[in-house]
């Protein structure tokens, strides 16, 4: 019996250790992270907005942390491909995602039988932009602000569409809460993308568009377009002259697309707290905040917290629209 343990005591000493480990998520140093390279995960294919602002914000996180941020494009499915993906792996902070506010708050309402839902299984960290969606109509529209397009749409019941891209898409969301704050009822059309939502403005085969104000400005510079509203409760900052459907719409709760920074649930909160501090600093950084406008994004940062409220507030709103509509993708 010499040399060996008797497995009483064995088992009380792994018992022991077990309780005396940390927990990963409830306490770890960070005062040496990151000390290898870092992910950051974007739902959509290169060259988007939305990829476009994450290498931007993961160059800037590597200056600053002296280590390489790569940036891994996993889209489809409507973000769950890389939500899937950062929720598998594990919850240290080197695997980061980089999304809008639709993985969040309107795919899990829509997806009810989904094996994973965001507003579970991620952690907001930071919010970095904020763009607005605009009312767009052909050039030959008769319809030349939201009060026109009002009476119009009530003048012409169920022969006014509007476009979007797509059936789940925040774009589309926007349409029915218009329709029902403003007692109208229009066809919603829907596109895969804006590309060809965009054409058909143009030609004159839907009456309107929700969309990005980047993805019609070509039309409207060109004369074949013209934007109504932003989608926002107050004016864009950066489109001053176009009025808000908050103006015409009392109690408008204000749509638009915001994205951030997120990790997998259980990260370490010294980790994330890390990780928000440092897109706040690179955030504040004036050339930075150029590229954000330049995409069409306003400056605006919110921390974990606020960030996460936010969401909510925008997960409720949404659903309120899925549950008068009856939108699903089941």
């Amino acid at each position: 019996m010499e040399g060996k343990f008797p497995c009483a005591v064995l088992a009380a000493l792994l018992a022991g250790a077990a309780v005396c480990a940390p927990r990963a998520g409830l306490a770890q140093d960070a005062s040496g992270y990151p000390d290898r390279a870092v992910h950051m995960l974007v739902p959509y294919t290169a060259g988007g907005a939305a990829d476009v602002l994450a290498r931007a914000l993961s160059a800037e996180l590597a200056k600053r942390w002296n280590q390489a941020v790569i940036v891994d494009n996993r889209p489809g499915a409507d973000g769950a491909i890389a939500v899937d993906y950062l929720a598998r792996n594990a919850a240290d902070g080197y695997t980061l995602l980089y999304g809008p506010n639709a993985i969040y708050s309107i795919y899990p309402q829509v997806h009810k039988k989904a094996k994973y839902n965001a507003r579970k299984d991620l952690v907001p960290v930071a919010m970095v932009g904020l763009s607005p969606l605009v009312l767009t109509v052909p050039s030959s529209s008769p319809v030349h602000s939201i009060p026109e397009l009002i009476a119009y749409a009530k003048g012409h019941p169920g022969q006014v569409s509007f476009g979007s891209p797509g059936a789940s898409s925040l774009h589309r969301m926007a349409g029915e809460q218009f329709d029902l704050d403003a007692g109208v009822k229009m066809v919603h059309v829907p596109y895969k993308g804006t590309s060809q939502a965009a054409a058909d403005l143009a030609g004159g085969q839907i009456d309107l568009l929700y969309a990005v104000p980047q993805s019609v400005e070509p039309l409207v510079k060109a004369g074949k377009a013209r934007n109504l509203a932003v989608t926002t409760a107050q004016r864009f900052p950066l489109m001053k002259d176009t009025p808000s459907v908050g103006e015409t719409i009392k109690g408008w709760p204000g749509y638009a697309t915001f994205q951030g920074v997120f990790v997998a649930k259980g990260t370490p909160a010294a980790i994330t707290g890390k990780i928000e501090a440092a897109v706040a600093a690179i955030m504040a950084q004036p050339r930075f905040q150029s590229q954000l406008a330049d995409l069409g994004f306003s400056s605006e940062f919110l921390g974990s917290d606020a960030f996460k409220a936010r969401l909510e507030q925008d997960y409720e709103a949404v659903g309120k629209i899925v549950t008068k509509v009856g939108i699903t993708e089941d």
